[in-house]
């Protein structure tokens, strides 16, 4: 039998792993027009899953990821790329906001997206988690890294998302505020003579968002009938990238509004068409409802700063504008208004949403219902 001598002749879509003299490994892949790919790690299991990976890449006949392609470099490419695609513009404004505060700063931005470890991640949220950032905000952190790697799949750039591989930390839950008692009518003898009066009424009785708010037209408002429709929610962070959009729920609805929402809105149009006579040719018709004074968008952080102001004035508790929400469906489960009335007028999509949320109001209606069940049954 003739003997074998030379190095054996390795086909395409071999591989083969050593380590080096300085610790590190690598692993060696066979490319089938003659070139080979090295892959490097700190550790053999990391450099034998980006090769087995490889090796799948090339058996599918797809392209290996790039090794110049840094993590930073398609990040950009990705946001870049946002704008031109179904995403709503105030979720790109969140994502770029992501992006650029905590990921193109990161140790791992200018590191090869195709050498990106589940251990870059796990170190990254373990740094901000001790930055002082909240579970919450990592925990979006990741959903963004989840995104954005997701679509580098789909391109190709990379073999698998690594954020799969990385646990986040779970979302702290927010505690809801709400006013009761005498704090609601606390609230609106505070507000009296505000500019935005109307604004908070509507908030408060109705229950709307605050992008329903903002985006409110008057063509969607009868004041005769007392309701208004939701047609729109006005969506982004910057005034340059305000524009409305579909309501959260995707689907319109009409909202009933009480006697003090219908007076508030009335004065609120006169005092509007002022406005509008003073500004003149300065004034932009947008048909807005609640605007600044020159008829455009009101800034989500003007109504923040606004509510803090008349909190403090009333002396009352410091609530986040949404918990004003919170307040309107638990006045009207509290008094008795049906739970599917509450869900519409809400915009919820179930009705067991709406009685997820407010269950601290549940055992007051149970015993209501208790009660007049047992006044019925001692007739």
């Amino acid at each position: 039998m003739p003997k074998v001598t030379g190095r054996k002749r390795r086909d395409a879509g071999d591989g083969s792993i050593f380590e080096r003299a300085d610790g590190r490994w690598v692993a060696r892949l066979k490319l089938a027009d003659g070139t080979t790919r090295y892959f490097y790690g700190a550790k053999r299991a990391e450099v034998k899953s980006r090769l087995v990976e490889a090796q799948r890449a090339v058996e599918d006949g797809k392209p290996l990821p790039s090794q110049r392609l840094t993590v930073a470099a398609y990040l950009e490419q990705w946001l870049t790329a946002l704008p031109a695609t179904a995403v709503k513009p105030s979720t790109v404004d969140y994502y770029q906001r992501y992006v650029r505060k905590h990921l193109l700063t990161s140790e791992f931005a200018s590191k090869p997206l195709s050498r990106l470890a589940p251990s870059d991640l796990e170190r990254l949220y373990a740094r901000k988690l001790a930055s002082g950032l909240s579970t919450t905000t990592v925990h979006h952190l990741h959903a963004v890294v989840h995104r954005a790697l997701a679509r580098a799949v789909q391109q190709s750039e990379v073999a698998r998302n690594v954020a799969d591989l990385v646990d986040p930390p779970g979302i702290a839950k927010l505690q809801m505020l709400v006013l009761t008692g005498q704090q609601p009518a606390r609230l609106l003898s505070a507000l009296e003579g505000e500019r935005l009066e109307a604004l908070f009424v509507v908030a408060l009785s109705a229950g709307l968002r605050r992008g329903e708010l903002l985006g409110l037209r008057w063509k969607d408002v009868d004041l005769d009938r007392g309701v208004l429709a939701v047609t729109g929610s006005l969506q982004g962070t910057r005034r340059e990238t305000l524009v409305i959009g579909s309501p959260k729920s995707g689907r319109s609805r009409a909202v009933a509004l009480g006697p003090q929402a219908v007076d508030a809105l009335r004065g609120h149009r006169a005092r509007q068409l002022d406005e509008r006579l003073r500004a003149g040719s300065l004034w932009t018709n947008l048909d807005l409802v609640f605007s600044d004074e020159f008829g455009r968008y009101l800034s989500p952080t003007t109504l923040t700063s606004a509510l803090d102001r008349v909190l403090r004035q009333a002396g009352l508790p410091d609530i986040r504008f949404h918990d004003l929400r919170h307040s309107a469906a638990t006045l009207m489960l509290s008094h008795g208004v049906h739970p599917k009335v509450v869900s519409e007028m809400l915009g919820h999509s179930s009705v067991g949403i709406t009685l997820d949320l407010y269950s601290h109001v549940t055992p007051t209606l149970q015993r209501e219902a208790a009660e007049k069940i047992g006044k019925a049954l001692a007739e």
